[in-house]
């Protein structure tokens, strides 16, 4: 098989510093859906609509795994999807509207009965998983086609964490006040919001998503394409070759472990905030320093793993993590509010690991296109995508299943002590569990810095001879067997010219 065509963005692989900086305006938009949902949709769900956490659960649960049925086919046609602005950023443009519409419909419900307060539920949540795959996913595919360096993929995901952390630092604050402010009674404030805070909150929020996608879609480029031999490559041949690369499933396992508790602590912190700490606009506060311990970690430390390994860096980032949340589980508020914010703090800054997973990703496709000559960058952006998605239909399920076991009742106004002891354990101890357990894939990671640069250089060889043999007038498969042969040559021989 040939390998693909690929244009530097500068000399080096080096990305102009604009389409850095537009990078993360939609990581940032994103954030103002996502995250939103996952802090708060659990919420509206249970004390809102009154929907039982058990259903709940379960409605999570369908959405997710519809939501991955789509998700490799999705990433197949986009990875081959022909158009002017490229592969993937088509689907950052026109899908951004509806990512917006169909989240602010999740925190409608304009049903009184019971069956239909569930189908709502679940059709407008499919709607929202569905439309944000389309525009998330896509945009997260972006890194790996911007530029071959391995150095400026995680640059890349670096700047794109920075949207992340700040878009979330905003939301922290902002959005307890909010729900609070638009509340019509009192009992709406009790219980966090009603349905008119949550309709105005989330509206203001899909206004604020949508231009901040259109921004990185207009403004960065694609440089790496598929040759026609790959893009012929049927859609069974595509899933073999993602779930066959072993090192892509070492950030497939990691992620998914680690994503399963931090998914099903923020579907309920909100719950947390309300009953074990007894006011929600604490939420502002906890989060806040969760983020500011996120951002903290996530400007500072990502670029050491270009140094110590990016492997080694995951672990110590799982490993720390899993210590501060059994901390704050034995602690809980027990010792002051004081000493929560610190270890919140210490939590959000041991998670400094998101920007270096993701730009593992386009290692391991590289990797993959080096040994087989099969390149997928959408369909393996969507396997780690997939992950993304079972971590927060299982994690979110769980927790709710975990506060139902112990009796929690999301319409009584003081819940019993052992309601409390559930909503701490769903919290606190699942994750710092999925946590610690995740450090097990990252034993399986070999792809050092050293090796993706001598991966790069190889492929960088192989691409240019392969370019001159076609311009010679070979055929496709005469220009691969010289492009192989210089890849060999390349490693035999790495310093002759």
């Amino acid at each position: 098989m040939t390998t693909q065509s690929a244009v530097p963005a500068t000399k080096g692989g080096q990305v102009p510093l604009k389409e850095k900086i537009s990078y993360a305006f939609a990581e940032f938009g994103s954030q103002f859906i996502w995250t939103t949902v996952g802090s708060y949709l659990l919420a509206f769900y249970t004390n809102v609509a009154l929907i039982p956490a058990v259903t709940a659960g379960n409605i999570l649960l369908l959405a997710r795994i519809l939501d991955g049925v789509q998700d490799l086919g999705f990433g197949y046609i986009a990875e081959r999807t022909k158009s002017r602005w490229g592969r993937f950023r088509p689907y950052v443009i026109f899908g951004a509207p509806a990512v917006s519409i169909t989240m602010i419909l999740a925190f409608v419900n304009p049903f009184d009965g019971s069956g239909a307060k569930t189908a709502w539920a679940a059709i407008t949540y499919v709607l929202l998983c569905f439309a944000y795959t389309v525009a998330n996913m896509a945009y997260g595919s972006l890194a790996g086609v911007m530029t071959t360096d391995s150095g400026e993929r995680l640059t890349l995901n670096w700047i794109r964490n920075i949207g992340s952390q700040a878009a979330q630092l905003i939301m922290n604050v902002l959005t307890p006040f909010l729900l609070a402010a638009f509340v019509i009674n009192e009992a709406g404030k009790e219980s966090g919001g009603d349905t008119r805070s949550y309709l105005i909150t989330m509206a203001i929020y899909g206004l604020i998503a949508l231009p901040m996608f259109l921004i990185t879609g207009f403004n960065v480029r694609e440089r790496i394409t598929m040759t026609p031999e790959q893009q012929q490559v049927s859609f069974k041949d595509t899933v073999k070759a993602v779930l066959s690369n072993g090192q892509l499933m070492v950030v497939f396992f990691t992620l998914l472990l680690n994503l399963v508790g931090l998914f099903g602590r923020i579907g309920v912190m909100y719950i947390y905030c309300i009953y074990i700490l007894g006011n929600p606009t604490l939420m502002a506060g906890v989060m806040s320093v969760f983020t500011l311990g996120a951002a903290i970690g996530t400007i500072v430390l990502p670029p050491f793993a270009l140094k110590l390994g990016k492997r080694n860096m995951m672990m110590v980032s799982m490993l720390c993590s899993a210590v501060f949340l059994f901390a704050i589980f034995i602690v809980g508020d027990s010792h002051g509010l004081t000493l929560l914010l610190v270890l919140q703090f210490c939590y959000g800054l041991s998670g400094f690991a998101a920007p270096i997973a993701l730009s593992m990703v386009p290692d391991a496709v590289d990797y993959y296109e080096l040994k087989t000559g099969v390149r997928a960058d959408g369909t393996s952006y969507a396997a780690v995508s997939l992950s993304t998605k079972i971590a927060s239909a299982v994690g979110g399920a769980i927790s709710l299943y975990i506060i139902g076991f112990f009796g929690y009742d999301g319409a009584a106004k003081v819940q019993t002590a052992t309601a409390l002891t559930g909503i701490n354990v769903a919290t606190n101890l699942m994750p710092a569990i999925m946590a610690f357990v995740a450090f097990i894939p990252l034993l399986f990671w070999k792809l050092s810095t050293k090796r993706m640069n001598e991966i790069t250089a190889e492929l960088d060889v192989k691409r240019a001879a392969q370019a001159e043999a076609l311009a010679e007038g070979l055929s496709r498969d005469e220009a691969e067997q010289v492009a192989e042969h210089a890849a060999e040559e390349a490693v035999a021989h790495p310093g002759r010219d």
